[in-house]
């Protein structure tokens, strides 16, 4: 997609783009799954990097021969994550830099997480930024899970930005097909552990958020 200057709104994915949180997710999972005596490998995790919570379990119940189904592992993994995500204290590179130049600029921002509401809750309070947006949609709010478009649809609509004039920012392909399908500029931010290569679905590839071009916003300016 070629840039369509100028953009209003800028929309983020949560783990991976404004923490390295995704390792606190493997080390939840590794958690639960100790009981059953198995251990994810990066293979593993790669595939369900992205996914929404049913679809991950979905999938590893399905990897690992687990016995049971997705119900039964929700309620340790909810527990173990809650606290592991309210204990992650750093936001990633130039994250409250560029939140805060938005914010400066009158930029409508907000949060499109796969994630439950209670664990972005946590997460957000955890670096700081529980109150930095201007809207949060958690993938429990939706009827379809990133790939589909309607986790980020909501997030444009709670700020009452057309999708289409709206920035987001990603780091998995999963999340970058997600926002390329409700009409966005997807940019592809690699700061974080577990990042992934430059990825054909992202529009723009950033080694991390300093290097935001404010100019793609109708505020104009530099960071």
């Amino acid at each position: 997609m070629t840039p369509n200057r100028p953009y209003k709104a800028v929309i983020f994915d949560m783990d991976g783009v404004l923490a390295d949180s995704e390792p606190v997710y493997v080390a939840a999972i590794d958690a639960v799954l100790a009981s059953h005596g198995k251990k994810m490998d990066r293979a593993l995790h790669e595939k369900i990097t992205g996914h929404g919570v049913h679809a991950t379990w979905e999938t590893l119940i399905e990897a690992m021969y687990l016995p049971g189904s997705v119900a039964d592992y929700l309620d340790a993994y909810d527990r173990e994550l809650r606290v592991r995500l309210a204990a992650v204290r750093n936001a990633l590179p130039g994250v409250k830099t560029l939140i805060g130049s938005l914010k400066e600029r009158g930029v409508p921002i907000a949060v499109a997480s796969s994630s439950w509401l209670a664990w972005v809750d946590a997460l957000l309070t955890g670096i700081g930024l529980r109150d930095a947006f201007d809207a949060v949609a958690s993938a429990t709010e939706v009827e379809n899970p990133k790939p589909a478009p309607d986790l980020y649809l909501l997030a444009a609509s709670r700020i009452g930005v057309a999708s289409e004039q709206c920035i987001a920012i990603e780091d998995t392909p999963t999340g970058l097909n997600a926002a390329r399908a409700a009409g966005m500029l997807a940019i592809q931010v690699r700061s974080a552990s577990t990042a992934f290569r430059p990825l054909p679905e992202a529009d723009i590839v950033l080694d991390s958020l300093e290097d935001f071009d404010l100019g793609l916003l109708d505020v104009g300016g530099a960071l």
